[in-house]
Protein backbone atom coordinates (compact mmCIF):
# COMPACT_ATOMS: atom_id res chain seq x y z
CA UNK A 1 0.00 0.00 0.00
CA UNK A 2 1.37 3.39 -0.72
CA UNK A 3 1.29 6.04 1.89
CA UNK A 4 1.46 9.99 1.30
CA UNK A 5 3.58 12.32 3.08
CA UNK A 6 3.18 15.62 3.14
CA UNK A 7 4.54 18.43 5.54
CA UNK A 8 0.90 20.74 5.33
CA UNK A 9 -0.05 21.72 8.42
CA UNK A 10 -3.49 21.46 9.58
CA UNK A 11 -5.73 24.50 8.99
CA UNK A 12 -6.75 25.98 12.14
CA UNK A 13 -10.27 25.04 13.22
CA UNK A 14 -13.70 26.96 11.81
CA UNK A 15 -16.98 26.98 12.70
CA UNK A 16 -19.18 25.62 9.71
CA UNK A 17 -21.49 28.64 9.92
CA UNK A 18 -18.40 30.66 9.23
CA UNK A 19 -17.17 28.16 6.27
CA UNK A 20 -17.40 29.88 2.82
CA UNK A 21 -19.77 28.31 0.10
CA UNK A 22 -18.42 25.71 -2.15
CA UNK A 23 -15.59 25.05 0.40
CA UNK A 24 -14.35 21.57 1.18
CA UNK A 25 -13.87 20.93 4.95
CA UNK A 26 -13.68 18.08 7.61
CA UNK A 27 -15.80 18.24 11.08
CA UNK A 28 -13.31 17.85 13.95
CA UNK A 29 -15.81 18.41 16.54
CA UNK A 30 -19.51 18.91 17.84
CA UNK A 31 -20.20 20.86 21.25
CA UNK A 32 -23.76 20.34 21.47
CA UNK A 33 -25.88 18.17 23.70
CA UNK A 34 -26.89 14.68 23.52
CA UNK A 35 -29.42 14.57 21.86
CA UNK A 36 -28.83 17.40 19.03
CA UNK A 37 -25.32 15.36 18.57
CA UNK A 38 -27.52 12.08 18.31
CA UNK A 39 -29.39 14.29 15.40
CA UNK A 40 -26.36 15.42 13.11
CA UNK A 41 -24.68 11.87 13.38
CA UNK A 42 -28.00 10.68 11.65
CA UNK A 43 -27.95 13.71 9.37
CA UNK A 44 -24.28 12.72 8.40
CA UNK A 45 -22.65 15.33 10.39
CA UNK A 46 -20.24 13.66 12.73
CA UNK A 47 -16.30 14.27 13.16
CA UNK A 48 -14.04 12.82 10.19
CA UNK A 49 -16.79 13.50 8.22
CA UNK A 50 -16.29 15.30 4.81
CA UNK A 51 -18.85 18.16 3.56
CA UNK A 52 -19.21 20.93 1.47
CA UNK A 53 -21.23 24.20 2.28
CA UNK A 54 -23.51 24.92 -0.48
CA UNK A 55 -25.21 27.88 0.43
CA UNK A 56 -25.22 30.34 3.55
CA UNK A 57 -28.10 31.54 5.35
CA UNK A 58 -30.68 29.90 7.85
CA UNK A 59 -30.73 27.20 6.71
CA UNK A 60 -27.24 26.47 5.78
CA UNK A 61 -27.24 24.05 2.84
CA UNK A 62 -24.43 21.30 3.09
CA UNK A 63 -23.47 18.41 0.59
CA UNK A 64 -22.54 15.36 2.39
CA UNK A 65 -22.22 12.02 0.41
CA UNK A 66 -23.99 13.86 -2.58
CA UNK A 67 -26.65 14.76 -0.53
CA UNK A 68 -27.72 17.94 0.75
CA UNK A 69 -29.74 19.20 3.73
CA UNK A 70 -30.43 21.86 5.69
CA UNK A 71 -28.86 22.62 8.80
CA UNK A 72 -29.74 25.29 11.31
CA UNK A 73 -27.18 27.96 11.64
CA UNK A 74 -27.40 27.34 15.71
CA UNK A 75 -26.55 24.03 15.59
CA UNK A 76 -23.91 25.01 12.70
CA UNK A 77 -22.23 27.63 15.57
CA UNK A 78 -21.43 24.08 17.53
CA UNK A 79 -19.77 22.14 14.88
CA UNK A 80 -15.84 22.86 14.32
CA UNK A 81 -14.67 22.33 10.80
CA UNK A 82 -11.14 22.03 9.19
CA UNK A 83 -11.04 23.76 5.64
CA UNK A 84 -9.27 21.63 2.88
CA UNK A 85 -6.50 23.52 1.72
CA UNK A 86 -5.91 23.87 -2.45
CA UNK A 87 -3.74 20.32 -3.03
CA UNK A 88 -4.35 19.27 0.46
CA UNK A 89 -7.52 17.73 1.31
CA UNK A 90 -8.35 17.76 5.33
CA UNK A 91 -9.09 13.98 5.70
CA UNK A 92 -6.28 12.46 7.40
CA UNK A 93 -4.59 8.96 6.06
CA UNK A 94 -6.47 6.76 9.35
CA UNK A 95 -9.93 8.51 8.45
CA UNK A 96 -9.36 7.10 4.51
CA UNK A 97 -8.91 4.03 6.20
Amino acid sequence: MDTVTTNAKPAPLIRLDTLPPRVCAVVRSVETDDEDTLRLKTLGVCVGRRLELVRVGDPLILKIFGSRLGLSAELAQRVQVEVCQPGHCAMREEECA
